[in-house]
C-alpha cells in the first residue's frame, strides 16, 4: 500500500512538470503577435502534447479537428509508438498465455494513440486482427492529471459566467475512467456494431475471448484517411457524407449513445464492393443521451420547422439545461434554438460549411453566448465534440446533404410519432411569458425597387439579421449613414427582441426604395 502511494505521488510530480510545460507553451501561443510566432508556438505545443500522451494528447486531437489547426494534425496520426518490448508484457499478462498459442504473428511496429497503441496480428486460425494495447503506467498518469485538474480554480469566463467547473471535471474523469477500461469499450463497440453496421458503415468486429481491461482485439479493417477521398467523384463523397450523418443521427436518436471522439484517426474511408464506406474505430469515448433528452431535441426541431407553439426553454430544460439560468435570455431562445437546428429546418440540401454556427451565435448573443453555454449540462461538451467532429468531416468532403430527410430515415416514423405525443415538463414561473417559435420571425426580407419595379427581392434566415451590416452593400450603407440610420443599432435591437417580426428600416434614396424587415 505504501509502495503504491509512493508510486502515485511520483507519477503526480512528473505529470505536474509535464502539465506546467504544456501550460507555458499554451500561454506563449496566446501571446504570439505574428503568424509565424503562432505557428511555432502551435508546433511546440503539439509536440509537448504528443510526448505527454494521456489527457493532453486527447486535448490536442480535439484541437486538430478544428479548422486551420494543421500543426496539431500529427497528434491524430504519426506519433512515435512505444517499443514492442514495453507493450508485449502487457499483452501476455492480459491473455495469461504465451502469444504463440494465440497468434501466428504480431507486427512489433505499432500505431500510437493517446492511451495505447495498435499492433497488427494474425490469429492461429488465419484471421487478421488489430490488437489495441494500453500503455504501461498510463492509468496512473491520467489519474495524476485528473488530480491536477481538480486543483484548478475557476477563472476567466468559467467564473464570470458561472460554469459548474466541478461537474465538468467529474464528467471528464468519468469519461477517462471508461476509456481506460477496454472491457467496457468492447461492450460499447459491440452495441454500436449491432445497431449501426451496414449500409455504408463498418464497425470492426471484436473478438471477446481475447479482450481484457488493457487489451482489445478486433478484426483488422483496412481503410484510408478521409483526406484521400477529396479527389473521389461527387457521388462517392456524397455517400460517405450521408453515411456519417445517418450514423450520427441514428446513434443519437435510436441507440441513445454517440461516438464522442470522431477525429480523423478514428474515422476512415475505403471503397467497398457496394460503394464507398466509412470505417469507425475506437469506442472508448462515447456519451449517452437519455430518451427524454432525445425526444426534447426532436420536439425542438419539429417546432422550429413548423414555427408552432413549442417552447424552446422547456425543450432545453428537458435536455438538462438550467432553466433558471436561461430565463433572463428567454426572449432570444426561439432564435437561438432555430439557429442550432437550422440544417433540419429546411427540406432542401444544406451545405454545413455555410452554417458558421460559432460566429453566428456570437453575432446573435454577444458575450451572453457564454451564459447560454454555462447553462448546459457538463456532458454537453462531449456531445458537441462528437457532433461537431462529424460536421467537420462533411464540410471537408465538400458536399451538401438533405439533413431533414436523412433524419427522418434515421429515426423512423415511430419515433417521430412519439415526439408528437411528447410534452416536455412545463417551466413554472409566475412572471414568465412563454416565448414560442410562432412568436419569432423565420425570414429576413430585403426588397429594393425603383419606379414600381422590383430590382431585388431576397429572403434569408431571420438569424442573418445579426450580421445585417455585412449583408448590405457599401454604397447603401453610406446612404443609410447620410440619413442617420444606424445599422449596427438596428441589428442589435432586432436580436435583443428575440427576432420578433418587425420592420428594420425603410429608405428612399433618389429613384430607389429600400425596405428591410423580419417576417
Amino acid at each position: 500500500m505504501i509502495h503504491m502511494g509512493l508510486k502515485s505521488t511520483i507519477s503526480t510530480i512528473r505529470r505536474t512538470g509535464t502539465v506546467v510545460r504544456i501550460a507555458h507553451a499554451a500561454r506563449k501561443l496566446t501571446k504570439a503577435n505574428s503568424e509565424d510566432a503562432r505557428r511555432r508556438a502551435k508546433v511546440t505545443l503539439a509536440r509537448l502534447m504528443a510526448d505527454a500522451r494521456g489527457v493532453p494528447m486527447k486535448a490536442g486531437q480535439f484541437i486538430a479537428g478544428m479548422p486551420d489547426q494543421k500543426e496539431f494534425s500529427s497528434l491524430v496520426e504519426g506519433i512515435e509508438p512505444r517499443p514492442w518490448a514495453e507493450m508485449e508484457p502487457i499483452l501476455e499478462a492480459s491473455l495469461a498465455r504465451p502469444l504463440t498459442e494465440i497468434f501466428q504473428d504480431v507486427d512489433p511496429s505499432g500505431i500510437a494513440a493517446s492511451l495505447g497503441q495498435v499492433h497488427r496480428g494474425v490469429l492461429r486460425d488465419g484471421r487478421e486482427v488489430a490488437i489495441k494495447i494500453q500503455y504501461p503506467d498510463i492509468k496512473q498518469a491520467v489519474e495524476a492529471e485528473m488530480k491536477l485538474a481538480g486543483l484548478l480554480p475557476g477563472a476567466g469566463p468559467v467564473r464570470k459566467w458561472g460554469f459548474d467547473l466541478s461537474s465538468y471535471k467529474m464528467t471528464l474523469k468519468q469519461n477517462m475512467d471508461r476509456e481506460l477500461d477496454y472491457q467496457s469499450e468492447m461492450q460499447r463497440q459491440e452495441r454500436f456494431a449491432d445497431a449501426l453496421n451496414g449500409d455504408g458503415l463498418v464497425v470492426p468486429q471484436v473478438i471477446p475471448e481475447h479482450c481484457g481491461h488493457t487489451v482489445l482485439v478486433q478484426h483488422w479493417e483496412s481503410a484510408n484517411s478521409l483526406d484521400s477521398a477529396h479527389t473521389w467523384p461527387m457521388h462517392e463523397r456524397e455517400r460517405l457524407a450521408r453515411t456519417l450523418l445517418r450514423t450520427l443521427l441514428k446513434s443519437l436518436f435510436v441507440l441513445g449513445e454517440i461516438h464522442s471522439d470522431p477525429h480523423q484517426g478514428n474515422i476512415k474511408v475505403r471503397r467497398g464492393p457496394s460503394g464507398s464506406e466509412v470505417v469507425m474505430y475506437d469506442f472508448g469515448s462515447t456519451v449517452t443521451v437519455d430518451r427524454t433528452s432525445r425526444l426534447a431535441l426532436l420536439k425542438m426541431i419539429l417546432g422550429a420547422r413548423r414555427n408552432d407553439q413549442t417552447d424552446p426553454l422547456a425543450c432545453l430544460a428537458a435536455m438538462g439545461f438550467d432553466a433558471d439560468k436561461l430565463k433572463p435570455i428567454a426572449d432570444t431562445l426561439p432564435a437561438i434554438a432555430r439557429l442550432l437546428v437550422e440544417p433540419f429546418v429546411r427540406d432542401e440540401v444544406f451545405f454545413p460549411k455555410h452554417w458558421n454556427l460559432s460566429n453566428r451565435m456570437k453575432e446573435l448573443l454577444g458575450e451572453l453566448r457564454w451564459w447560454f453555454r454555462s447553462a448546459g449540462p457538463s456532458k454537453l461538451l462531449l456531445f458537441i465534440r462528437g457532433f461537431s467532429g462529424v460536421i467537420h468531416h462533411i464540410v471537408k468532403l465538400r458536399v451538401g446533404l438533405p439533413f431533414w430527410n436523412t433524419l427522418r430515415e434515421a429515426v423512423g416514423s415511430h419515433m417521430l410519432d412519439a415526439t408528437g405525443a411528447f410534452d416536455p415538463p412545463a417551466i413554472k414561473s409566475n412572471d414568465r411569458t412563454i416565448q414560442s417559435f410562432d412568436q419569432t420571425a423565420t425570414l429576413l426580407r430585403v426588397r429594393v425597387s425603383a419606379n414600381e419595379s422590383r430590382l431585388v427581392d431576397v429572403s434569408m434566415p431571420a438569424t442573418e439579421a445579426a450580421r445585417l451590416a455585412e449583408l448590405i452593400p457599401g454604397e447603401v450603407l453610406a446612404r443609410l449613414t447620410e440619413h442617420n440610420i444606424d445599422i449596427a443599432a438596428i441589428a442589435e435591437k432586432a436580436c435583443c427582441s428575440g427576432l420578433k417580426p418587425q420592420e428594420l428600416f425603410v429608405l428612399h434614396s433618389g429613384e430607389k426604395h429600400y425596405h428591410v424587415w423580419l417576417e
